[in-house]
């Protein structure tokens, strides 16, 4: 349950839109190689900032579930390869935080089909 966003300050916006698909394959591969969900239950967005920024260029923000399988070690891993594929990709500053969530408390509902650009 993956759940990445990618807020672009302004001054990227049109430079992150133009290569999103791209973008966002590369991001769902490393997901993949580091968390390994279940198929389908990805979910990646990038969301423009308004106004100024204060703190880094992009910030990703990704929610995801907790399991023994991803410990810190492993969600740490995944986190510095989002932050380094996205400063090179883009030569910017970028910052990372990737937030285990106990399944316990999640409440999720989907209704539609997956969107593709």
């Amino acid at each position: 349950m993956p759940i990445l966003t990618v807020t672009v300050s302004p001054e990227l916006v049109e430079k992150v839109s133009l290569d999103a698909t791209d973008t966002a394959e590369n991001l769902l591969a490393i997901i993949h190689q580091h968390l390994a969900p279940r198929a389908g239950t990805e979910q990646i967005m990038f969301v423009p900032a308004f106004g100024a920024v204060t703190g880094c260029a992009l910030l990703a923000r990704m929610d995801h579930r907790a399991s023994d399988s991803r410990p810190a070690a492993v969600r740490k891993a995944c986190a510095d390869a989002i932050c380094r594929y996205l400063a090179e990709k883009f030569e910017t500053s970028v910052r990372v935080r990737l937030i285990a969530l106990n399944p316990d408390d999640i409440a999720a509902s989907d209704i539609g089909v997956e969107a593709r650009s």
